[in-house]
Order: C-alpha cells, then structure tokens, then sequence
C-alpha cells in the first residue's frame, strides 16, 4: 500500500467559537479532533463512502492566506487524490460572485497531483436519519475495532445473500457477541458490500434489511 501523503493535523488550535469532537477513525485507526460541525458532516461523508481509502484531518495550511486558512481533509481514493476544503461565508460568496479563490494554491494542488475540491456548506446537508445511522454504525466500528470484526465478514455477505433483516442474523450467529455481529454487517455496509435500501429513511434498529450489492 502506498504510504498515505499526510499522517497527522499540522494545527490543533480550536478556531474561536468551533464545537470541538473528539473522535476516533476507522478508516486512519487513531483518533482525531475536529472543530465545527461542517468538519465533523464532511468527515461522516468520508468514512462512509466506500471509495475513500484513507485520509488527514487538517494536512496542511494555505500560504499566505489571509486570515491563516487550514486545509479541511486530505483524501485518498481508489483513483486520486484530493484536498477538501469547506468554503466559509464569504469564500462561498466569493465563489459565487466569480471569484477565483486561492489561485497560487490551486495551481500548486494541480502540479502535486491533488484535486482541490471546494464545497459549499449546504452540500453537506445529508437527511438526518441518514446522518444519525451513519453516526451508530461510526460508534460500533470505532467500539469494536481492537476486536476479530473481519472474520465474521464473509460468513455475514453469506447470509446476506438471499437477504434478510438485523435480527434474523443475530438469530443466527446467537453464539457470538450481539455487538460483533452489527459491527461485522456495518463494517460490511459502510464499504459498500452489503446493501441496506432503507439507511437514509429508516433508523438502524432489528427490522433493518440487508441485501447482496
């Protein structure tokens, strides 16, 4: 595998006013703070989208921006690369006045290979229900990601094929831990290899279908 391009946030400083999250992510396996609630929407997105491989919080600072302006997330996908960068209020007026933000920036992202990808707030705005399943499944991978979740995997897809719902496979696998099982289908959801029709409408709970992708 190659070696990610950024390990770690270049600055922790909590911006005035920001909610801080402290979390912990599967995809990287460290833990990582956030500050806002567009960080904490867009990083959602990125560990449940199954062709983000891997990613940084706060890789690098913007030169010379005025005032100092951090990178939100460095991503890795199966096919590039990219820089997110969630525009702020006046960027985002900017933007739709015409204006070219941050063109020296742009130009060097271009030439290191990097999509610079800009995103309006109002972009992020996922259902709710879809946002809170997101959230649960999060909490179970990150409760259980010192655990053997991956050997269950195969066995899950299987079981999965004909499909069926949450508490038929705990029924199922009755002699393992309830919480590896959800783990296990989540994992398996969030990647893309279980199908579940109903996340963004339904609460994740024993009635939740599940099907083969």
């Amino acid at each position: 595998m190659i070696p990610p391009r950024f390990l770690r946030a270049v600055n922790n400083a909590r911006p005035h006013g920001a909610h801080r999250y402290d979390l912990f992510g599967p995809k990287i396996g460290r833990r990582l703070t956030l500050f806002g609630r567009l960080a904490l929407d867009l990083w959602v997105r990125l560990e449940s989208d199954p062709h983000v491989v891997t990613y940084c919080e706060r890789p690098l600072c913007i030169p010379d921006a005025k005032p100092p302006r951090v990178v939100d997330f460095w991503v890795r996908t199966h096919n590039d690369e990219k820089l997110c960068l969630v525009l702020q209020t006046a960027e985002a007026r900017s933007a739709a006045q015409g204006g070219l933000l941050f063109p020296a920036f742009q130009l060097w992202s271009q030439a290191s290979s990097l999509q610079l990808q800009m995103i309006h707030p109002q972009e992020l705005d996922d259902p709710q229900v879809l946002h809170e399943n997101r959230i649960m499944m999060l909490r179970y991978l990150a409760g259980s990601h010192a655990l053997p979740v991956e050997k269950l995997t195969s066995d899950v897809i299987t079981a999965c094929s004909d499909g069926t719902t949450l508490a038929e496979l705990e029924r199922r696998f009755a002699t393992v831990d309830p919480m590896l099982v959800r783990s296990a289908v989540f994992r398996l959801v969030l990647r893309g290899e279980v199908g579940c029709p109903a996340l963004a409408f339904e609460p994740l709970g024993p009635n939740t279908h599940l099907e083969p992708v």
